[in-house]
């Protein structure tokens, strides 16, 4: 009985450190999720004032309303 106590005392300490390096995982993920979330947006936002910056004028190239 004794030796079935032990084996179970050291299955929990695996399964605890198992759900701690899961849950450190988790949260480093969530973090470089974040993190790509935040360039993505960056660059999101620098796209349209790229292009701003190099409009048709620039190049003399003139642009026709069809109306």
């Amino acid at each position: 009985m004794k030796e079935r106590d032990e084996e179970i005392q050291i299955c929990t300490r695996e399964l605890y450190a198992l759900v701690d390096s899961v849950s450190k995982y988790k949260e480093y993920m969530a973090s470089k999720i974040s993190e790509m979330k935040s360039n993505l947006s960056e660059t999101a936002g620098a796209v349209p004032d790229s292009y701003k910056s190099s409009s048709p004028v620039q190049f003399g190239i003139t642009v026709e309303a069809n109306h």
